[in-house]
């Protein structure tokens, strides 16, 4: 009996010791599992809507990536986003990746804060020649400076022209043929001015829109001008040519067609049937769309002189205090977000442009194209389209434009020329000392 007992006594020390055993091997299967999965912070101001679409896409990448997490965290505006990477990236501690414009990216290159996203694809999980001859051009040169890509498009734009068709067939215009030149935009404007009491405040207005940098910059653009001249180091969009754009600008929106609106109200008041035709980028469609009962009308942007059209949007970099596992992380969750059918969903969800030219052919996009006719041809705007300076001091030398010239302009008496002049003056002032200082730490951009 006692032989039993000991025999007895020792199987249950065994079970116990191999119980143990297991809860221990199990403990550090499961801290392996979990140290194997690099996690990666993602900071964006993707919000509403898009920011919806944004998180289904990285949802997605996480449950087909298991050695990946990102880690999504939205700051809501891009003055917040901006904030908090510049304060981050003087605490030593600035997330793994995040969106940045053009702008911002600058400073971060001169502060040596970020790595070229050129390392990447040049690395051995790059991109194929091939891979990268598909992104549109004008995303590559967006993104480069000095012969280097340094971010990658990530969320990109461009502005379109909308319209209610049923308020064009109430006043005998061709539902069908939007305006196509400056000279029928203004026409078809003041066709759709409706004061019927004639006191003034017309109870439908040609367009409305607001003091906005990327529609003077469309229309300089379009009348043959430019933001920078020759040696790309010092702004002239108070040249003739921007001198014409901004009259224009306030021919359409101060002058008895059409009004400024604050905020986006215009966009109340077009889905409401009070205007007949506004501006705005694609995106605006991911805001208004299910909300108006009118037959909506899209159209790329009438032409000036030529053709011409600005991307709009922010692009994503990779910071340096990453470790090279969380870079190589990060890399891979922009080429798979940037791939082709990741683009596409994007571009559907959110009407942002696709990235590659391949997306224009995914039947997910040309759902979209069906559903809403003249989208393709809006975007279709991307093959001759540039963007705005990308040199330090832009973001403030736009603010000056935006501030001291064209709200000064709409809103008041201004001269255009001498407004134009003291914005081109101030923006001159801030490229130079910010030239000095990229001198003094070693960086020749031109942007």
């Amino acid at each position: 009996m006692k032989a039993m007992l000991a025999v007895a006594s020792r199987a249950k020390t065994v079970r116990i010791i191999l119980a143990t055993l297991i809860v221990v091997l199990a403990t550090c299967s499961g801290r392996k599992a979990h140290d194997d999965v690099v996690e990666i912070t993602f900071w964006h101001a993707m919000g509403g809507p898009l920011g919806r679409v944004l998180t289904r896409l990285i949802d997605e990448f996480n449950a087909t990536h298991p050695n990946i997490r990102v880690i999504s965290v939205s700051m809501g505006r891009y003055t917040a986003l901006s904030q908090k990477i510049m304060a981050a990236v003087a605490a030593g501690k600035p997330p793994t990746m995040a969106q940045a414009y053009e702008n911002w990216t600058v400073e971060l290159i001169m502060t040596k804060s970020i790595v070229p996203i050129e390392k990447f694809i040049r690395g051995p999980s790059g991109l194929s020649e091939e891979s990268l001859g598909d992104i549109l051009p004008v995303f590559i040169e967006n993104n480069t400076w000095d012969n280097v890509i340094w971010s990658f498009p990530f969320n990109k734009s461009v502005r379109a022209l909308f319209y209610n068709k049923d308020l064009f067939r109430e006043v005998g215009l061709d539902p069908d043929h939007p305006p196509r030149t400056w000279a029928e935009y203004l026409d078809f404007a003041r066709c759709l001015t409706k004061d019927d009491d004639g006191d003034g405040n017309p109870e439908i207005w040609g367009t409305a829109g607001q003091v906005n940098v990327w529609m003077f910059g469309n229309l300089l653009i379009q009348n043959g001008g430019a933001f920078l001249g020759p040696d790309g180091q010092e702004v002239v969009f108070n040249s003739p040519e921007g001198i014409e754009a901004l009259a224009f600008m306030k021919k359409l929106l101060a002058d008895s067609v059409g009004f400024i609106a604050s905020g986006f109200e215009y966009q109340n008041d077009f889905l409401a049937g009070k205007v007949g035709m506004m501006e705005g980028s694609t995106v605006s469609l991911a805001f208004i769309k299910g909300k108006y009962d009118f037959g909506l009308g899209i159209a790329p942007l009438p032409a000036g002189k030529r053709l011409g059209v600005l991307i709009a949007g922010t692009n994503v970099v990779i910071f340096a205090k990453a470790s090279e596992e969380e870079q190589e992380a990060a890399w891979e969750f922009i080429k798979w977000f940037t791939d082709t059918e990741q683009t596409a969903r994007w571009a559907a969800g959110t009407f942002y442009v696709p990235v590659r030219r391949s997306a224009f052919e995914s039947e997910v996009l040309r759902k979209r194209f069906e559903e809403f006719p003249g989208l393709e041809d809006a975007f279709s705007q991307l093959d001759y389209a540039t963007f705005e300076p990308k040199i330090a001091g832009w973001y403030a030398g736009r603010r000056y434009l935006a501030e001291r010239s064209i709200e000064a302009v709409l809103r008041g008496d201004a001269d255009i020329k001498d407004s134009l002049d003291r914005a081109a003056d101030k923006a001159n002032a801030e490229i130079r000392r910010l030239k000095r200082l990229q001198k003094k730490l070693g960086l020749t951009s031109k942007g």
